[in-house]
């Protein structure tokens, strides 16, 4: 019995000692920025209103203009911290690189949809620093297995 337990783990190791990149799987082409943020709990529905007013915005903004394919806010009712994720889904690598092009498109259109409140949201966003902590940011991308 020992015997075929050892030939079963050394059968099941050498599975997957052989898999290989772009033949067993590969990365998506697609890009996701993810944001770990640790907001104050007290403060978690204050915060996440003026994510709406804020970065929301100018997430819809970039996915109209096509500069991302979609992000997303996540929260979790059982995390202490952290207890906030963002996401923001790009379509490859270089759809990540800024430009003057691309971020004067983005403020055209904001003041456009908006208008000119750049007090409001600059107040706003002053006053993100003292409910919250940016834990982690990273460039993670989905793995598709063949």
């Amino acid at each position: 019995i020992m015997k075929k337990l050892f030939l079963l783990t050394l059968m099941s190791s050498s599975l997957f000692l052989s898999a290989e990149l772009w033949k067993d799987y590969e990365p998506s082409e697609q890009q996701i920025q993810l944001t770990v943020v640790d907001v104050q709990s007290n403060y978690l529905d204050y915060y996440l209103v003026n994510l709406n007013k804020t970065w929301v915005r100018a997430m819809e903004v970039q996915k109209d203009l096509g500069q991302i394919v979609d992000y997303g806010v996540y929260t979790s009712d059982g995390a202490s911290s952290p207890n906030v994720w963002l996401t923001i889904t790009y379509a490859d690598m270089a759809s990540m690189a800024p430009s003057k092009e691309k971020e004067d498109a983005v403020n055209a259109e904001m003041k456009k949809r908006y208008g000119d409140n750049d007090e409001e949201m600059e107040k706003i966003s002053k006053g993100y620093e003292e409910i919250r902590k940016m834990v982690d940011n990273q460039r993670i991308n989905q793995v598709i297995f063949k």
